[in-house]
């Protein structure tokens, strides 16, 4: 059997990972957005076949943030740092928001569906 966390940290590359704090209110009750972190993580990004994406639940193979952003999904994303959904990757100018997360018990390594980001 393959250790996939040794393929990963073979082919890996430097991508930058931006999260998102949870958002608040102010005083007039109008809701202030949460600071973003960026940082660079080691990761693959590879297109996704349609077999794979058949992974992916439905109605999460195109999406849109509340502000209105499109997304298809359509790469999938490996990585021994650790990924949550909603997270942006941006990998040699292109901009990916993390789509679907596979659940892992063991492994050691993050594997993500992406979708490209289209404004």
């Amino acid at each position: 059997m393959i250790d996939v966390a040794i393929a990963i940290d073979g082919e890996a590359v430097s991508v930058m990972r931006t999260t998102h704090a949870a958002g608040s209110y102010d005083a007039d009750g109008k809701g202030v957005p949460g600071a973003s972190t960026t940082s660079t993580i080691r990761a693959v990004i590879q297109p996704a076949s349609g077999h794979q994406l058949n992974d992916v639940p439905e109605g999460m193979r195109t999406s849109s943030d509340p502000k209105g952003v499109q997304t298809n999904t359509g790469w999938l994303l490996w990585s021994r740092s650790e990924i949550k959904v909603d997270d942006q990757i941006t990998s040699k100018g292109i901009v990916y928001r993390v789509m679907y997360l596979w659940p892992r018990d063991e492994g050691a390594f993050y594997r993500a569906a992406l979708g490209r980001v289209t404004k």
